[in-house]
């Protein structure tokens, strides 16, 4: 009876998940052209972002970020991180752990 008992909070503990950030679809990152895609429609696009800085020179970087970690697995990770220049996107990149 103690080994059953064992087992299933063994198993309780392998469902569980925590997840940080808001997740978003990365098929949309298709939609982005650098020099036409504009700061509104990334919002749009993915929500409004995790982070938001922007510089003197017109330059801002948004990034997106999500993550989830299951108890006794491993992390999954994603991060979307653009880069405007007077509002249009001129850089992007896409990264998964």
């Amino acid at each position: 009876m103690k080994g059953v008992g064992l087992t299933i909070m063994m198993l309780c503990l392998a469902a569980c998940s925590s997840a940080t950030g808001q997740n978003f679809d990365t098929a949309r990152i298709q939609k982005i052209q650098n020099g036409k895609t504009t700061r509104e429609q990334l919002i749009a696009m993915f929500g409004p972002p995790d982070s938001d800085s922007s510089y003197p020179d017109g330059q801002r970087v948004m990034m997106w970020k999500y993550s989830k970690a299951r108890t006794l697995d491993t992390t999954e990770g994603k991060t979307l991180t653009v880069q405007t220049r007077n509002g249009t996107v001129f850089n992007y990149t896409l990264s998964k752990s």
